[in-house]
Order: structure tokens, then C-alpha cells, then sequence
């Protein structure tokens, strides 16, 4: 699989303009690791994390403690939805988000490039979700498990591309959907070629001017995280990005 890598944000609008346009969603990562949702990911002796107890096991705790800290009752069809749903408050699941939107992913990747020792690179994916369902669900089109059609994602060759009702804020705001993966799955890049997935390195000493850039282009943490905390970030962000800025003049 190519790879390409940029120092600026104007590089990236030349790479995403340049892209076969069936490439409509995009994942960013803070450091170089592999295409796994949090359920399958390895340890340091390639043995997995979790079981498939575990991963059940969390889910179901989710939904029965879940319920006295959501601000209304919620109306979840099946497991699926409730994967979604905990996903975005820390359970691991067979899920890998990715977005519509590939400043989002890009924010994604530069998001801690103040934080201390953060000099590593990053990456955006990008995924041809059309072709991934093609070859593993003979799909031509994103699966949609909240329309009423009975869908069973266990039932697939491989990873598959699906959205699902938009469960909570920060998935509305970050334009959310998921890649749903089997059970013993490998990474994605090493399931598929440059036909569904590509792959553009961030490289470490220039976050810190991309990220500036995308804040003065009014990209910040309440764009990903719509919430009163990331008003703060964004305080201190700003304060960061000042300074640096004053730094190199």
C-alpha cells in the first residue's frame, strides 16, 4: 500500500481533492497503530486483550449501569446500537469509527500536538466504504442497521461498512459511522488493497502547524467534542498556539 506524507494543511486539501471520489470516509490516528477496533486489539505478546466473554461481558454491564447518566431514556433496538453507543464512552467493542468528514480525521490526528513528547507521526485512513462491503457483504451500498431491514452483521466475510442512528452528540458532531468487525479479524490494511483503503502519514514535527491551522480556520476540540470541557481545551489550546506562533517569528 503507498504512502504518502504531508507537512501542511494545504497538502491535505491536495491529497483529499485528488482522491477517486468513492473514497468518502476517513479515520485520523494520533500515533502510527494498526486498523483494529479496541475489542481485537493485541498485547506486547500478540495475545488478545480481551476475550469474547470480556467484550460481552462489558457491553451488557454498560447497559444495565448506563441508564442514571443519560440526560432521557434511550430507545436502542439491538446490540449493535448498543455497541455504538458505548463505543463512545470508553467500552471496547468490535467497532472502528470513522467520518464523513476528513477535517474531522485530521483534527483527529493533530488534536494532542502540544501535549509533552508528542513528536509522533500521524495518520489519516481513508476508506472506499462501497468496495469493502462489495467484496466482504456483496453490498454496493453503506449498511444501515436503523431502517428496519434485518441486518446480522456477524453474518459477513470481513469488515463492513454500516450507520446507525446518531446515539449521542459527539457522533452527530463528528458525522460518525462504523466499520463492523468479525470476530478474529486481522487489521484492515492487511484484509484489503489501495482499491478500498489508503493512507497518508502526518509527519511529527509539523502538527503543531497543522493544527494551528485548522484552529484558525475555527476547527477546534467543541468541533469533535460537543461539550462544556471542550471549552476549556479549547482555552488552553489557543493559549498554545499563540505562543507558538510567537515563537517563530
Amino acid at each position: 500500500m503507498s504512502l504518502e506524507a504531508i507537512e501542511k494543511l494545504s497538502q491535505f486539501t491536495e491529497y483529499v481533492e485528488s482522491l477517486p471520489k468513492e473514497f468518502i470516509l476517513s479515520r485520523g490516528q494520533g500515533k502510527e497503530y494498526e486498523l483494529l477496533p479496541g475489542a481485537l486489539r493485541l498485547d506486547k505478546n500478540k495475545q488478545r486483550k480481551y476475550s469474547r466473554g470480556a467484550i460481552q461481558y462489558f457491553l451488557n454491564e454498560f447497559k444495565v449501569n448506563c441508564h442514571n447518566y443519560v440526560r432521557k431514556p434511550i430507545n436502542i433496538n439491538d446490540d449493535y446500537e448498543w455497541m455504538v453507543y458505548a463505543q463512545h464512552y470508553g467500552i471496547p467493542t468490535r467497532l472502528l469509527d470513522f467520518t464523513y468528514s476528513h477535517v474531522v480525521s485530521l483534527m483527529f490526528a493533530v488534536e494532542n500536538a502540544f501535549d509533552d513528547n508528542e513528536e509522533n507521526n500521524a495518520e489519516v485512513w481513508f476508506l472506499n466504504p462501497f468496495e469493502l462491503n462489495n467484496r466482504f457483504a456483496s453490498r454496493s451500498d453503506i449498511l444501515n442497521i436503523s431502517n428496519g431491514e434485518k441486518i446480522n452483521l456477524d453474518n459477513y466475510d470481513g469488515p463492513v461498512a454500516f450507520k446507525a442512528r446518531k446515539l449521542n452528540d459527539r457522533i452527530n458532531a463528528q458525522d460518525g459511522l462504523f466499520v463492523y468487525f468479525q470476530d478474529n479479524s486481522l487489521p484492515l490494511p492487511e484484509l484489503v488493497d489501495d482499491k478500498v483503503l489508503k493512507r497518508l502519514l502526518i509527519k511529527g514535527p509539523y502538527k503543531k502547524d497543522i493544527l494551528s491551522s485548522l484552529y484558525s480556520m475555527g476547527i477546534g476540540f467543541t468541533t469533535l467534542y460537543p461539550e462544556l470541557q471542550s471549552v476549556s481545551r479549547d482555552i488552553i489550546m489557543k493559549k498554545n498556539i499563540l505562543e507558538y506562533l510567537m515563537d517563530g517569528d
